[in-house]
């Protein structure tokens, strides 16, 4: 990732791409993709106009990653339901779940806009109701109404069931597991969560149940219920137990084409939705 940060200096005429073009190396047509991708911001405030007429003492930063290779979103295929604002999506590794700090364009809220023809008025509320990190595939919901919204975020913990599935390697010893133990609210430098027997100030309670599925040689497909939704909650349970996600360099898994984890099954009670809602969604074709 590249990150540049300039300040203009007082009363100085300038367009967005000459400024950047003058003040960074980045050659114009670079400079013009990632305004475009949404990685360029005056003030905090991302812009995308690359003939935006500074006037001094702006803040400029611009961020663009490197050969970033983006997947597709296929919306005949991926957009299982949809009802009053709500969509359910079947999301493919690789894809951004949400705005990232160097991109809003090819993100998921994006381009489901896009497949829908929703209007810009209205596409600007369009949300994930959870997360799903970018490597994980699976179910996942979003909503373009703020009410519908925070309704659905108030009651997810409570009234909501979401069930993975796993591949992880070396295969655990256990046909099944509880998983009780603290998540530290603080990431390390590497940006990874890390589990906190001592139960500190700074940690949070996390329950995951796991059961094995099915053991291939040194590998086991484990079924993941989460009973706390802790950022990254599964990858560190596991790999505190010895027995990381396949394709998880972060968290110690073992070289993959990509992050064994999948969303399968959600389950929705009223009074979240006005009636109960239940979803599966089988893994991709580069599935194991």
């Amino acid at each position: 990732m590249l990150d540049y940060i300039i300040t203009i200096k007082p009363s100085t005429s300038i367009r967005l791409d000459k400024a950047l073009a003058e003040f960074t190396p980045l050659s114009r047509r670079r400079i013009r993709q990632a305004i475009d991708d949404g990685g360029v911001y005056i003030n905090n405030q991302r812009c995308r106009t690359a003939g935006r007429m500074l006037k001094g003492r702006e803040k400029l930063r611009i961020l663009t990653l490197d050969e970033e290779v983006l997947i597709p979103f296929v919306g005949e295929e991926q957009l299982l339901w949809q009802q009053n604002g709500l969509y359910l999506i079947h999301k493919r590794s690789g894809q951004y779940a949400q705005e990232a700090l160097h991109r809003s364009k090819g993100t998921l809220p994006d381009e489901l806009a896009r497949f829908l023809a929703i209007p810009p008025l209205r596409a600007k509320y369009l949300r994930p109701v959870h997360r799903l990190d970018r490597g994980t595939s699976g179910l996942m919901l979003f909503s373009e109404h703020p009410a519908q919204l925070q309704h659905l975020q108030q009651h997810w913990h409570s009234h909501v069931q979401k069930r993975y599935l796993a591949w992880v390697s070396p295969a655990p010893s256990w046909d099944e597991q509880n998983i009780e133990l603290a998540i530290s609210k603080q990431r390390d430098t590497l940006g990874r969560y890390h589990t906190d027997p001592e139960n500190g100030p700074l940690s949070r309670a996390c329950s995951t149940t796991a059961m094995v599925r099915q053991r291939l040689e040194d590998r086991a497909l484990l079924e993941l219920i989460p009973h706390t939704g802790r950022t990254h909650q599964l990858r560190v349970h596991l790999q505190a137990l010895g027995c990381p996600i396949l394709g998880d360099s972060r968290y110690g898994g073992k070289r993959h084409s990509r992050l064994m984890l999948h969303a399968y099954a959600l389950k929705i009670h009223t009074p979240a939705l006005p009636e109960t809602m239940e979803w599966t969604a089988e893994p991709e074709g580069d599935w194991l």
